[in-house]
Formats: C-alpha cells, structure tokens, sequence
C-alpha cells in the first residue's frame, strides 16, 4: 500500500465513525473567544491580506533568526538583506504592523481573532495557506499555522528595517519599529494554541533586546537617541495598567480541547481503544508534518493500543495535567510547587501515547514567561540608566536608585531573586566596573550565549552592568553571563546586550555575519 492510499485509508476510517459536526463541538469552543470581536478590532483582516503579498526573505535568511539580529550593513549579505525589507510588499507589511498596534491600551487594542477552521475565512487566505487549517474532519491537534509560519519572516523584516533606520541616523525610528513588533508578540500571546502563545512570547523577548541594543549601539556611535526619548519609551512599555502586564496572558486551553477532541474520537464505547479507528487516526496526526513516516507511524501506534489507557482514565490523566499547569501559572515563581515534577513530566507515554502526542509542554511557557518578565524589567531600567546618563552629559549614576522617579516610576523585582522575606523586593544588580569594582580593577566576562561559543569581554568605567541572578538565583557578580534563564551557572545580563557583545566579538575575529 502506497503512502497516498494509507492517508486515504485513514481519514475514510475517522470520517466512517464521526461526523464532521462532532468535530465543530469542540471547534466552536475553541473559537468562543473571537467571536464577538468587532470587525474594525480585527487586526487580521489588516495583517493576512499584507501578509499574501509578502516577498520570501532571501534564502539566506530563512530560519536564522540569530542571524538576522547579527547584521550589520557591512555584512556579505546585507545587500539582498536590505534590497529585500525596502521592496514595496515589505514596506506595506510594515505599515500594517504599525496600524494593527498604534492603540495600546488593553480595552482598544486590536485582536488577532481569526478563528480556528476555514469557517468565515476568506477563500483567498485559505488558498494560500495563511489561515488556521484544522482539515476535514476539523481536527486541532493537526492545525496548520500557516500564517505563524509567514510571522516568521515579519520578524525578520522588522530587524533588517532596524538595523537599516540605525546605520541612517534613526535609531528612534528603530526602536518605534521594535515597540510595535513587541506590541504584536503580545497579540500572538493571546491565541489559544501554545505554538502561537509561545510564538509571541518569545517575539517579545526579542523585541527588549532589539531595544536595548539599539541603544548600546546608539551610545558607542551617533549619540543620537535623547533622554526624553528613552523617558518616554520607558513608560509606554507599561507594566502596571498596559499591554506588558503580563498577569494577563492566559494560560492557553487549546491543546487541552484538542486533547479532548481526540479522545472523543478513537476510543470504542466499551471505554477502551477502537482498534478500528485509533491506530489510525493517531498514525494520521503524527505524520501530518512528516507523510513519510506515515508507515512507521502506524506500527508504533498499533503496539501503543493495546497497552493504552481507557478513555476515562486518559480523560481524567489529562484534566490533572491542565489542573495542575495551571494551578502553577498563578503562583508565586517561587512557591514550592515549582520544586516538584509537574503532572505532565510524571506522564507515562506508553499509557497515555495520545496525551504524550497532542499535548505540548505547557510547563516551557512558565520558563519563557519568567525569561519575559526579566526582559522587559530589565528593559526598562537599562533605557532610564541611560535617559540619566545622557541629560548628565556622560556621567553615570553612582546607585541604580537615582533613576526614580524621574527617568522610571518603579525599579521593579528581580524574577531570579527569592530574598523576598518580610516583602523584601530585591532589585537588579548593578555597578560600573572600575568605579565600583575591588580595587578599581577592569571587569572581565565570560559570555555564554545562546547557540554560539562563550567569549570573554573586558569593560572599564565607561560601561555599566546590570544583571538578574539568572537560573541558579545566586549573585555570581556578573563573572560568567548568559541571556537565558536556564543556565545552570551564571546571571543574566542586561547590560551591555548579549547581542551587542557578540556582534562585537564576531567582528573583532573578522567572522560577522
């Protein structure tokens, strides 16, 4: 039996046994959530149409997102790269970013609300694959994103276009460009799928970084940004009443419906596995990427039946994974909870194979949040340290706590800092190498970032370090740092960037991107 005849012997198989209405139940909870948004607070019938029109990113380009953040204008590449994001497509779709987030305010702010499905879809988006794709059936677990996928190259865009407003003189420009950007992570965090969460999660991470880099750049060269700038670039990125609260970003519930969507399908009425359906159907989902693995697919999941929980007891497993996440997405970072394996981590993947497979980790979100938080705290206070620095005419604040209230209204709190006894709100680190070092020694750093070799940097009076104690919560004095709150040693730096580090590094060792 050829591929083709067995993805055709098994849709026949899920279509036999339900009927496309059943699917819709689950469809239709899913989509709750945008049905009553208004037309004119709809940013996707902004975005996809400008989307479609889209030229592909040189080669290149294409899932080099590091990359991308490493260009410079004299990089080899930065000719197609440049050529490419002022080409008249990429300019309208930076437009229609800009229009989708001028309103920041929560309660006015446009919604990416186009729905799961190809119901009340345009035909033009569903022929080119920018809409939500659930199949036929509807099946969620399967969804094609195919616009997440083209979001891809919008962020790629957005920092080709900042890095080439900064080599022209406009790093304010820049950063603008950047806010928006932010601004449209934090609509994807608002989806119910986790890909799409953690999609706008991370594009908001990034962004703070963009930021701040843009303006370690801008201080090393032009000295062109102005201390009423970064001011007001510090209050619009609101963490108290707007969009960078992130005590609003929901945990999302959409896998959990898929989940729950599948059990209704591929278990018998006697509670335990249809063999005619589930080998099948489950074979089908796991290969809806990869259609070559569709014949190993359908033996691993026939030796999966047999041993497969019931379909109350699946049901049951799967409420104690949700439960439990989320139970873990209103705590404290540092509440005991977090000391223990989640549900989801206790999961026997034989017993509940179709929970292991639906379901993503949900529990990456928390770490990804913590990182967030970290990001934009730390932001913050790197762009008000240097509002200060500049209306002083270079010189630096001699403790972090000058910067309020004039440049910042709240320092903030270290994520990574569990002092928090007697509501001690312990703030980031921060000193000036030399000024503030034993013996007015220079500051050595060993970098470690993300996907590249640690290098080691030197800093003398003319910098400042800010840094969150990072993953261990230990102060390990900024020795050795990294941008992830999941290495095992070391703190977070903020500043200088990690990225302004490594750009710097790789053009000393003649290996810029």
């Amino acid at each position: 039996m050829s591929v083709f005849s067995l993805r055709v012997f098994c849709l026949a198989a899920v279509l036999a046994t339900f009927g496309v209405a059943r699917a819709d139940d689950f469809t239709d909870r899913l989509n709750e959530a945008y049905a009553n948004i208004p037309e004119n607070r709809r940013a996707e019938n902004v975005l996809i149409p400008a989307l479609a029109l889209m030229d592909e990113p040189p080669a290149v380009l294409l899932g080099r997102a590091d990359r991308v953040l490493l260009l410079t204008p004299s990089s080899p590449i930065w000719a197609s790269a440049s050529a490419w994001a002022q080409a008249q497509p990429q300019q309208d779709m930076l437009d229609a970013i800009k229009q989708v987030t001028q309103e920041d305010n929560p309660r006015r702010a446009m919604v990416f609300a186009m729905p799961y499905g190809i119901r009340g879809i345009p035909t033009d988006w569903v022929r080119k694959g920018l809409n939500a794709e659930l199949g036929d059936p509807p099946t969620i677990a399967g969804a094609k994103l195919g616009y997440l996928d083209r979001l891809a190259w919008v962020e790629t865009l957005v920092h080709i276009e900042a890095t080439r407003l900064v080599d022209e003189g406009q790093p304010d420009q820049a950063m603008e460009l950047v806010f928006h950007m932010a601004l449209l992570g934090r609509m994807l965090a608002d989806r119910s799928l986790e890909r799409e969460v953690s999609w706008g999660m991370h594009a908001m991470r990034t962004a703070m970084l963009r930021l701040r880099d843009i303006t370690y750049v801008d201080s090393k060269h032009d000295h062109a940004l102005t201390s009423e700038f970064l001011v007001d670039m510090v209050k619009k990125i609101d963490v108290r009443r707007g969009m960078f609260r992130l005590d609003r970003i929901r945990m999302p519930l959409g896998d959990q419906i898929a989940a729950e969507q599948m059990i209704g399908r591929v278990f018998a009425p006697t509670g335990q596995p249809d063999s005619a359906v589930f080998p099948t159907a489950m074979a089908e989902l796991a290969a809806t990427d990869r259609p070559l693995r569709l014949f190993a697919e359908s033996g691993k999941w026939q030796k999966l039946e047999a041993g497969h929980a019931s379909k109350q007891d699946t049901a049951e497993k799967l409420r104690a994974i949700f439960d439990d996440w989320a139970i873990r997405w209103e705590a404290d970072q540092f509440d005991p909870t977090f000391r223990t394996p989640t549900e989801y981590e206790k999961l026997s993947r034989s017993s509940f194979g179709l929970i292991a497979e639906i379901v993503p980790d949900i529990g990456a979100l928390h770490v990804l949040r913590r990182e967030l938080e970290t990001e934009i705290i730390g932001t913050r206070l790197a762009l008000a340290i240097e509002a200060l620095t500049i209306e002083s005419g270079g010189s630096l604040p001699s403790d972090l706590y000058l910067i309020r209230p004039r440049y910042i209204d709240d320092l903030g709190v270290d994520p990574y800092n569990a002092n928090r006894a007697s509501n001690n709100k312990p703030p980031y680190q921060y000193f000036v190498p030399e000024r503030d070092t034993v013996g007015g020694r220079l500051h050595v750093m060993n970098v470690i970032p993300q996907s590249r070799t640690n290098f080691s940097v030197t800093l003398g009076r003319e910098d400042f370090v800010l840094y969150s104690l990072g993953g261990n919560e230990f102060d390990d004095r900024a020795v050795d740092v990294s941008d992830s709150g999941l290495e095992p040693a070391g703190d977070y730096l903020i500043w200088p960037p990690v990225i302004s580090l490594l750009r710097e590094y790789l053009e000393q060792e003649g290996a810029s991107e």
